[in-house]
């Protein structure tokens, strides 16, 4: 038997513990969601090992996050040929998911700020240094965007440990290249709940910049939206003890 092909009859047990209780209980949905978290395993376009990073950093996203299944993730990538360097570097990005609170509530402060006619703290020579800084060094140098521009604005020391945090991850691309990154971020942003849209939308463009398939993309946005699964995971458990 091909590795393959084991990959494909475990999908459903590596996403479920209770795979075989929903089979036992209702073998024809259990069918169905057999075919559905097969699906991206046997279309595969991404290498297992990637494809196991990527539910390694839907599994690790708060508060969602639960230790059995994150546990069960990280040996699964580990088992798929991971490296215990790509598995730290996968959750190394996802928890930096904490941060879309500021990235989804800032711009609601300034707005009312600004309704309120209250000022913003005045521009410093520091944060005009940290915009250079952040536009024209690091693994990603890139324009200052409107929410960071309100973070630097109202809180230049927390802006800066912010790109220090977010770009870390990225510096290192002897463990993991920057196309498997943007596509764990994809995944991260895809399953948020903040459901941080503008940041899915910034890591879709920037991976098909660089040349990632749009089908490479699809396959991890498959293998993310499986996350449902934990409704059945925690049900089906509670259930079988009325019996």
């Amino acid at each position: 038997m091909t590795d393959a092909v084991t990959e494909q009859q475990d999908a459903l047990a590596r996403h479920l513990r209770t795979a075989d209780l929903l089979r036992e209980l209702d073998p024809a949905f259990a069918s169905a969601v057999d075919a559905l978290v097969d699906h991206p395993h046997r279309r595969g376009v991404l290498r297992a090992a990637v494809r196991a990073l990527v539910v390694v950093a839907v599994e690790s996203v708060i508060p969602e996050a639960d230790e059995p299944r994150l546990r069960a993730s990280v040996e699964a990538a580990l088992a798929d040929g991971a490296s215990r360097d790509e598995v730290l570097c996968t959750l190394e990005i996802a928890c930096s998911i904490g941060l879309h609170a500021v990235s989804v509530g800032l711009p609601i402060l300034l707005e009312e700020m600004a309704a309120a006619g209250v000022l913003l703290p005045p521009v410093t020579e520091r944060q005009k240094e940290l915009q250079r800084t952040l536009e024209t060094r690091g693994p990603r140098p890139r324009p200052l965007n409107a929410i960071y521009a309100g973070i630097l604005r109202m809180d230049p020391d927390y802006f800066e440990a912010r790109v220090s945090v977010i770009d870390l991850p990225w510096e290192r691309d002897d463990v993991l290249d920057p196309e498997t990154k943007h596509l764990l971020s994809i995944a991260i942003d895809a399953v948020s709940p903040q459901h941080y849209v503008d940041g899915l939308r910034k890591h879709v463009r920037e991976a098909l910049a660089i040349g990632v398939a749009p089908e490479a993309v699809l396959e991890v946005l498959q293998v993310a939206s499986v996350t449902g699964l934990r409704t059945l995971e925690v049900g089906l458990e509670v259930l079988d003890k009325t019996r």
